[in-house]
């Protein structure tokens, strides 16, 4: 008679075959399912360092593209402000060229206008001269109670108030 004994600790023949299983299984799985997970693994492990790689490689660029963009951000700022600058300037110079020029149109009226003053001056001049001449004789031929010479006369008169304008002016 066997002794069955429901010890736990006491290994059967089940125990045995279990084992044999096991390590048969173990054997198939070493043998023939772990190399290509390994090899996948290897595989993505591979891409996934190629993928850092890359995407080191693109930061890099990045920053150098973002590097040359601020750049050319930089000068086409210098640039604007150098333009800018030469607007103004420009703008001052017309402005300055403008002034200038109605200074130089204010003087030409001016001087213009005193030419014409003046012209209309001599001309008055002229006019009290042979009125104040004219009437000079006129009071000369009642005086006297005769006619004169009015040409010579007229001649001796400017001559006088000739010499007496030059002594005023």
């Amino acid at each position: 008679m066997l002794l069955a004994t429901n010890n736990f600790l006491l290994p059967n023949g089940t125990f045995f075959a279990e084992i044999i299983a096991f390590l048969i299984v173990l054997f198939v799985l070493w043998k023939w399912i772990l190399p290509p997970v390994v090899k996948m693994m290897d595989e993505r492990k591979e891409q996934i360092r190629s993928s850092i790689e890359s995407a080191t490689t693109q930061k890099a660029e990045a920053e150098v593209y973002k590097a040359e963009a601020q750049a050319s951000i930089d000068t086409a700022k210098a640039e604007a402000r150098t333009i800018v600058a030469k607007a103004n300037a420009v703008a001052a110079q017309l402005k300055e060229e403008g002034r200038q020029r109605g200074q130089d149109e204010y003087d030409r009226l001016v001087a213009l206008a005193q030419n014409d003053i003046q012209q209309a001056k001599n001309k008055a001049v002229e006019e009290v001269q042979k009125e104040f001449g004219q009437l000079v004789i006129l009071a000369a031929e009642k005086i006297i109670g005769e006619e004169l010479d009015i040409k010579k006369h007229e001649r001796i008169i400017n001559e006088a108030i000739d010499a007496t304008s030059k002594g005023m002016g």
